[in-house]
């Protein structure tokens, strides 16, 4: 055994000790979700406000996507082709990159503010950036212009993403920490439900406010989370690893109930922050997250930050340009999208109640058999006989994709969010939306090409493709996705530190 063995095993030894006299990690696991619920609901309802932030992302998401089948819209920045209104693919492919490039930035950047300034202060940023993007969207005069209010709502919704997830996870009781991080998919298809109820009305307006509208009511979101920011208490754990003990303690006391030992939530907190120094004494940095154990919880975290795009995230946000082209009228579109964000939003909270009976792995699997199924049905529709009746088993088919989003997305947030080092949890957020913002840059910029009539003309055979990917996706999360529910950051310290496998992840008991 050499000396760094020795040492890593001393370290791992002293950190093992300190967790099992640790009283209020023992509580943590005895505490029901119900009970912890009940005992802290200033918790519940701060993550609730930072989820806000999450239903912006949504509405944003898809007043672009329902936009796009408005003939106002169309008129206003498509071209004729055949006889038909088309919105160049170029346009929209530079539309959708550009809003998930800046995406990208804007979660690295939140990634490495947040630990310099603290979780608040991004969310300002955020809250100004944002309503600036909206602005020049509404405003809006040409494709360019168009595409310089992505570029700036991009950056925000970037920021506003990873400190959502990072800030949820931190102010949040054990209990309740995978449900809390789940959130973030219910609130977003809120947001895409809001979105979709908005244009619904406006189908039928022929000039511009049809879809000027749509951009104005964005402001809505900004101006409630600008409203809350005053009270928002910041992250415990921010100010802790800060060396701001006092601080720490005042913004715990407005997250916690009045019989909560504050005292003996600090010292977790700060036994935790500590060990993870004596398991690695480098600095925080955006590196770290690729070196050791660290390069395993990042690549847990891309994998699954990936979730999004087998659930079918970036094809159903061309749904509804998609659909159009297959000859389905606007009303029909819009009704029909409206009914799978409520079957996601029922998924969602339905997925809430099943975290607290089952483990996050088979709740993955059984989100990603449900894609599968439905990426199976469109291909075949797609191999019959072109119809009306194939073209509506396509688009009703892609909008049942969000059965699969609670089990799939939901868990897969939560095992994200839960996974890194407290210490790096900031970067790591940064890193998990970043590349989440990639893989959608990707698709949502050959997606166009690939159904559009004057491009690859596929139409519901992308069905096929999908369905090899999520075939793909499940041996990934077979055999390197654990699951984390129940277990303290402490804990997932050690495991890590023990290179426990996935598959036995969620079996493990602590000696």
């Amino acid at each position: 055994m050499t000396t760094q063995d020795f040492d890593n095993d001393a370290r791992l030894e002293k950190a093992e000790v300190a967790h099992a006299e640790d009283a209020v990690a023992v509580r943590d696991h005895e505490m029901t979700t119900w009970e912890c619920a009940k005992r802290n609901p200033k918790a519940i309802v701060w993550a609730i406000y930072a989820n806000l932030g999450a239903t912006l992302v949504g509405y944003e998401n898809l007043a672009l996507a329902v936009c796009l089948a408005l003939p106002a819209f169309q008129m206003k920045f498509a071209s004729l082709v055949d006889g038909n209104l088309i919105i160049p693919a170029y346009w929209q492919s530079l539309w959708n990159a550009t809003y998930n490039i800046m995406q990208l930035f804007g979660s690295l950047t939140a990634g490495f503010v947040q630990d310099k300034l603290g979780r608040r202060a991004v969310f300002l940023a955020g809250i100004i950036i944002v309503s600036c993007g909206i602005t020049l969207a509404y405003l809006a005069e040409t494709p360019a212009q168009f595409m310089g209010a992505k570029i700036i709502s991009g950056f925000a919704v970037g920021a506003f993403q990873s400190t959502t997830q990072t800030y949820v996870s931190e102010i949040t009781p054990l209990p309740l920490r995978g449900i809390a991080l789940s959130l973030n998919i219910l609130m977003m298809n809120v947001g895409f439900l809001i979105a979709i109820s908005t244009t619904y009305a406006r189908v039928t307006i022929m000039n511009e406010s049809a879809f000027r509208v749509v951009f104005a009511a964005a402001w809505v979101f900004p101006g409630i989370l600008a409203l809350g920011l005053p009270f928002l208490p910041e992250s415990p754990y921010y100010l802790i690893a800060k060396n701001k003990r006092d601080l720490a303690l005042k913004h715990l006391a407005k997250l916690s109930s009045k019989d909560e030992d504050l005292d003996a939530r600090i010292r977790h907190m700060e036994e935790t922050v500590e060990a993870e120094k004596l398991i690695s004494c480098e600095k925080a940095s955006f590196l770290e997250c690729f070196k050791g154990s660290n390069w395993r919880r990042t690549r847990i975290i891309l994998i699954c930050m990936y979730m999004p795009q087998i659930v079918g995230s970036s094809l159903s946000s061309n749904a509804p340009y998609f659909l159009s082209q297959t000859g389905l009228s606007s009303g029909l579109i819009i009704k029909i999208m409206q009914i799978g964000l409520g079957v996601s939003i029922l998924s969602s909270l339905v997925n809430i109640y099943m975290m607290t009976l089952f483990r996050h792995r088979p709740l993955m699997f059984v989100g990603m058999t449900i894609c599968a199924l439905i990426y199976l049905i469109m291909g075949v529709a797609a191999a019959s006989p072109q119809s009306e009746k194939t073209n509506l088993a396509i688009g009703i088919s892609m909008q049942f994709l969000a059965l699969a989003y609670g089990p799939a997305i939901g868990s897969s947030l939560a095992v994200a969010g839960e996974v890194s080092a407290s210490r790096l949890r900031a970067k790591s957020q940064g890193i998990a939306f970043g590349f989440q913002a990639i893989t959608s840059t990707v698709w949502v910029t050959v997606l166009p090409y690939m159904f559009n009539k004057d491009e690859g003309n596929m139409g519901g055979h992308i069905g096929w493709v999908f369905l090899g990917m999520t075939l793909l996706m499940m041996v990934a999360v077979f055999f390197d996705v654990p699951g984390t529910k129940g277990r303290t950051f402490h804990e997932l310290d050690i495991m890590f530190e023990k290179k426990i496998s996935a598959r036995h992840f969620e079996h493990y008991k602590s000696d």
